[in-house]
């Protein structure tokens, strides 16, 4: 899909994709089988794929004004407003299935609240940005796997999105049993909880771009990664402890900007004519690698009858490759600096730094 955002362009990429997620979500609404559920995951799932064209849309439009560097703040910007969104549908939602005992009247409603999003799509205007792309599919294909292999910044951020995207994505598969049947919580305070950590999310995804200009690349990363494992690590610790409720925020907070920060780091490394093709091969390494870790962790919940088992599996598995890539990152994209920066005392007209920058300040020149 990746491939044909880039030969015939973006707009047509995401009106499939709207169109298709509009008819997914109506078949979750009408299902009553497991294979019905099947059938509306896979029409769902064929749409997300062309989903892959969104995120290349907006950095071209921003690349055409000469806005590309703000591309984090406009991400994270809407990232808010799609987040207050969902608090809203979770806070009416939850009281919906409270009064109704209905689950899938939420679906319906957001089935035709989502053919909204098809017409802001048909106004979209394609960015006039050239791409050069290849003439047929296998060798466009082909000069996506060059471009990951040859650039590490580039393959380290797919495997970044895969870790922190597959245990995080499992985390929100397994939150309602886990806040319902190990925390006690009914479905009403479920629905408001979840409206809350959304809101929370939002707040912090439209402070996005100053976060990446901030902390940069490594840093941000490196943050993503303790704020989900020490999620993980804190239910696990908890146990049935209704204070565990509260580590959803940080898990929350690396859920909204994941995505963010992933795409604004891996937009600025692609050429327009191979764009949405290698963003396309992250969204397929992540997929395949959630297509086995799904049932896995289910099969092993199902198997010792242990949900917060879920919270111990994601902690691991999110720390210790996440600390690989960022060791990594360190050593090969972004090394430490070779010379010990001048203090910041003898610097002339630097003035007096606060006690905690200077301790920073320190810390800086000591090496991995």
């Amino acid at each position: 899909m990746g491939i044909l955002a880039d030969k015939y362009g973006r707009k047509p990429s995401i009106l499939v994709w709207e169109a298709l997620r509009c008819l997914g979500i109506l078949g979750y609404g009408l299902g009553t089988t497991f294979f019905g559920y099947v059938a509306a995951n896979l029409i769902w799932s064929l749409g997300a794929a062309f989903a892959i064209g969104t995120s290349a849309y907006l950095y071209e439009a921003l690349l055409e004004a000469g806005h590309e560097a703000e591309f984090p703040r406009y991400i994270g910007r809407n990232t808010m407003i799609q987040l207050v969104s969902n608090a809203a549908g979770a806070f009416a939602g939850g009281l919906l299935v409270a009064a109704t005992d209905d689950i899938q009247l939420p679906l319906l409603v957001g089935a035709a609240w989502n053919l909204t999003a098809v017409g802001v799509a048909w106004t979209f205007v394609e960015p006039k940005v050239p791409r050069a792309v290849e003439e047929t599919y296998g060798k466009q294909l082909r000069e996506g796997f060059r471009i990951v292999r040859r650039r590490e910044g580039v393959a380290l951020l797919i495997a970044f999105e895969v870790v922190l995207g597959v245990t995080l994505y499992a985390m929100a598969i397994f939150r309602p049993l886990y806040l319902t049947k190990e925390l006690g919580f009914p479905e009403a305070e479920l629905g408001v909880a979840v409206a809350a950590f959304l809101l929370v999310a939002a707040l912090v995804a439209y402070f996005a771009g100053d976060i990446s200009s901030r902390l940069g690349e490594f840093g941000t990363i490196a943050g993503l990664v303790v704020l989900a494992s020490g999620g993980f690590f804190g239910m696990y610790l908890l146990g049935h402890s209704r204070l565990a409720l509260l580590l959803q925020v940080p898990i929350y907070i690396a859920w909204s900007l994941q995505p963010i920060m992933t795409t604004a780091f891996l937009n600025r490394r692609l050429e327009p004519g191979q764009r949405a093709t290698v963003l396309s091969m992250g969204a397929f390494a992540y997929t395949l690698v959630l297509a086995f870790a799904e049932p896995l962790l289910g099969y092993v919940t199902t198997l010792t009858g242990d949900l917060l088992l879920v919270g111990l599996i994601l902690g691991v598995s999110t720390a210790v490759p996440g600390a690989y890539i960022i060791v990594r990152w360190r050593a090969t994209v972004a090394p430490w600096p070779a010379v010990t920066p001048i203090p910041s005392r003898l610097v002339p007209g630097a003035g007096r730094l606060p006690r905690f920058s200077r301790l920073l300040e320190r810390l800086s020149r000591f090496r991995p």
